[in-house]
């Protein structure tokens, strides 16, 4: 059962919606992408397990995706997907990267071999052993029991081959069209069950109420003002900007779509890029309305919550959600 779905971090949507926004020529704009385009095939990794995860053998199980919680260090952690059992817990974390792949077991490095070129990555083996520890610090300030804990690296791309694969790194490696089998060999361990119907409902509660999401201010991080971003209402259709406002619908010029909620989701742009508050002569100014009026009525039919009267009034973007 699927107790937290998996979803986009804030950091991949805050970097999709500077793609819209950040200007093609801008200095920082190739570095913006690169780092999207690292982030999003890392989710479609993540989203390629799915499938195979309907094989659970144990279906007593319960799966969270996306989990980013703190250990009694203060230490954040983040785990692809976490699967819970009574019995046992298991780490997944996939690796969505093509070509021949080399886990170097002696010196802990994850290697690409291309022709007589080798580009280096982090060792996911030490990370997700990382991962193992401290959850395991987790579940014991929590006050569960100490439940095992296994792991395993998923490679998910369909294009992956490993070079140099010992019994004993493929303990810990596999294929993500290979999961159902290493579900079944881990599940077939037949560890003891330790969590009481009671806990197994209380552990999956308690993880979700500590997952805290990864903050990410990108214009601070990559040193771009505010006014050097592009402004109006983005296209849903064709992506151009920016879109005209008249008489309730936004019109694009370029494809002549036409919509009435086109704003909202780019309403979300500036709270991912700049803030959680905004006023009528900002949203003014970012989405190149035409006037307060039409401004206010925006704002008012979103029904957020606001700070102030008149002039002074603030919205709030907190919990805005699409």
């Amino acid at each position: 059962m699927i107790k937290k779905p998996r979803e986009k971090s804030v950091r991949l949507l805050t970097l999709e919606a500077a793609m819209r926004r950040v200007p093609l020529e801008h200095p920082q704009y190739k570095q913006i992408e690169k780092e999207h385009a690292r982030l999003h095939y890392g989710f479609v990794g993540e989203k390629a397990l799915d499938y195979y995860l309907t094989f659970l053998p144990n279906k007593n199980s319960q799966l969270l995706h996306g989990l980013r919680i703190e250990d009694p260090l203060n230490r954040f952690f983040q785990m692809d997907t976490l699967l819970i059992t009574p019995a046992y817990c298991l780490i997944l974390d996939s690796k969505y990267i093509s070509g021949t792949l080399e886990f170097d077991e002696t010196t802990n490095q994850l290697i690409r071999h291309r022709g007589e070129e080798k580009e280096k990555f982090g060792d996911p083996l030490s990370q997700v052993e990382r991962q193992r520890y401290q959850l395991s610090l987790w579940l014991d300030k929590n006050n569960f029991p100490p439940l095992p804990i296994a792991s395993q690296i998923v490679l998910t791309h369909s294009n992956a081959t490993l070079t140099k694969a010992t019994p004993s790194l493929m303990k810990k490696v596999t294929f993500h069209t290979n999961l159902p089998n290493k579900l079944q060999t881990i599940d077939n361990f037949k560890y003891p069950p330790l969590l009481d119907k009671s806990n197994f409902r209380k552990i999956a509660k308690v993880l979700i109420k500590k997952h805290t999401p990864d903050e990410f201010s990108l214009l601070k991080y990559y040193g771009i003002p505010y006014h050097e971003l592009k402004k109006g209402v983005v296209c849903p259709g064709c992506a151009y900007l920016p879109m005209l406002q008249k008489q309730g619908n936004w019109i694009c010029r370029n494809c002549g779509l036409y919509s009435k909620t086109a704003h909202i989701e780019n309403l979300m742009d500036y709270k991912l890029l700049v803030g959680n508050m905004i006023t009528n002569r900002i949203i003014r100014d970012f989405l190149l309305l035409p006037s307060p009026s039409v401004a206010n009525y925006l704002l008012n039919s979103l029904e957020l919550p606001v700070q102030g009267t008149n002039k002074g009034r603030k919205y709030l973007l907190t919990q805005f959600k699409l």
